[in-house]
Formats: structure tokens, sequence, C-alpha cells
């Protein structure tokens, strides 16, 4: 298959999939979630998240579409194409356009307004000390909470923006256990959005090369430390080293980069 026509059928087909929800996925960051057996926790995210790619991708996909050769049907041959192919791809490039902004919130990230109200909104989020949209979908934050966990919590959650792929996650059971996972610092296992875009990139590289310099095909690093510190019994964890001690009681450490495969996980046991 022609690789515009892969780059731009597989955009749409992500689309289609994510529809759910704002994708966005971690920069460089540094992360520590601290959590005790009376069930006190503190979460603290430090660093880049980046809301970049999406919109970008579909641009591409639209110019894709509007360049690529047509073919017949029966015979897969190329063909002129007609006033019926070139209203089917504006029909498609509307469909995709709608499908992002969905994903998106209907949040235009070259408009300074929209950009400065959705920035504002998440400083009135509990928890979002200060957030700096530093250029190209990628927002500096500083967040920080404290608080008791008597239910589920999730990081990142926007206002009004329903989302479909979390950093962290708190997860309480019946039995007075939390299993802690972060499938967002998990670039391809955990994070859609930085699959997608890896595979998006790895097309046209494979195609050798082309239009390498596009808007969209520059994929943010993702890079950082997560952590988790407790004084709880720690059931099951999947880190390399395994536990070590802290002033607090143990530390787990993950160091992500972009070959994290495993999503970091956590097993504790509450004890009051």
């Amino acid at each position: 298959m022609h690789y515009r026509r892969f780059v731009a059928s597989a955009v749409l087909m992500a689309a289609s999939t994510m529809l759910s929800g704002c994708l966005f996925q971690p920069g460089r960051f540094d992360a520590t979630l601290q959590v005790m057996a009376d069930r006190q926790f503190t979460f603290e995210y430090r660093g880049e998240i980046v809301m970049a790619g999406l919109a970008q991708l579909a641009e591409m996909a639209e110019e894709a579409q509007g360049d690529q050769p047509c073919y017949d049907d029966e015979t897969g041959k190329e063909r002129p194409c007609t006033r019926a192919d070139a209203a089917d791809r504006a029909r498609r490039d509307a469909m995709g356009r709608e499908m992002m902004q969905g994903m998106l919130g209907e949040v235009d990230l070259s408009d300074e307004e929209e950009i400065a109200e959705m920035t504002a909104m998440l400083e009135r989020q509990a928890g979002w000390n200060s957030v700096e949209f530093v250029e190209d979908g990628v927002f500096m934050v500083d967040y920080s909470i404290t608080s008791t966990l008597g239910h589920d919590f999730d990081f990142p959650t926007f206002e009004d923006m329903p989302m479909s792929n979390a950093f962290v996650s708190i997860r309480l059971r019946d039995d007075g256990r939390a299993r802690i996972s972060a499938p967002g610092f998990a670039p391809v296992a955990g994070n859609p959005m930085a699959a997608m875009m890896m595979g998006m990139a790895g097309a046209f590289a494979e195609a050798g090369g082309e239009n390498q310099e596009e808007p969209g095909m520059q994929l943010r690093p993702i890079e950082g430390t997560f952590r988790i510190i407790t004084d709880a019994p720690i059931l099951a964890n999947n880190t390399d080293e395994g536990s070590a001690r802290d002033a607090r009681g143990s530390m787990l450490v993950w160091d992500i980069d972009a070959g994290t495969s495993a999503a970091p996980m956590a097993l504790i046991e509450f004890t009051r």
C-alpha cells in the first residue's frame, strides 16, 4: 500500500477506535506517589504533558488523501480521479476533522485564546499549581495533591474533557488492598497516543524518510522517573530492583523511556 494512503487510513482508523476521549502523553517528567498504610496519599507530577500529534496527523491525512492517486476497485490499477472521488475525499476529510475535534475537546492548539482558556481551566482544578503552554501542544505543569484514599484516583483528569488514558491510576479493592498502575508511562503497551504516533513515524521512516520534517512527525520523547513511597506492605510490584529503604518506609522506582514496555505496577495492603 502506498505509504501516504497507509498514513491516512491509519489515522482515521485510530480516530474511530479512540473517539471516546482525549489522548495525552507524558513528555519529560518526574512523578512521585506516596501512599501510607492509613490511606493518606500525596501525588506529585512535574514536567510535560503533550497534547499534540493527533490534530497534526489529521491534517497530514487530509494532505495525503488529497494528492494520492485513485485506483480501480477490481484491478487495483491506478486510474484518473473523478469528481465523485474528490467528493468522497472531502467527506472523509470532514469526518476526520470532526473526529479529531472530538478527541481533543475541540481545542485549537494554534489559537492563543483557546490555549489561555484551557490553562486557566486546569489551574482552577485542585492540584494544578501551574500550567504553562510551551509549544507544539506541550504543557509544562506543576501538579500536587494530598488527600485520603476513600475512592479510586486517576491522573490526569480535565474538567469537561473525557479521558481515555490515565498516566497513573489507583484502584481500591474490598479486601483493604490497592492496585497502583501507571499505564501512561509505558510508551507502547499502555499509551495509545504514543503507540499510534510511533507507528505513524515508523511508516514514514519505512517509506524512505520522505516528509520527515512535516509537522507532527517529530515525537516528543517520554522520559522520566516514577516513584512509589509507602509504609504499607508491598504485596507485588514489577520493578527490576525491588523496593529500597526510605525514611518514610519503602520506595519503588521506575526509570521511564521509549523502551519501557511494561506499565509500572504495585499492589499494597492497608493496615488500618
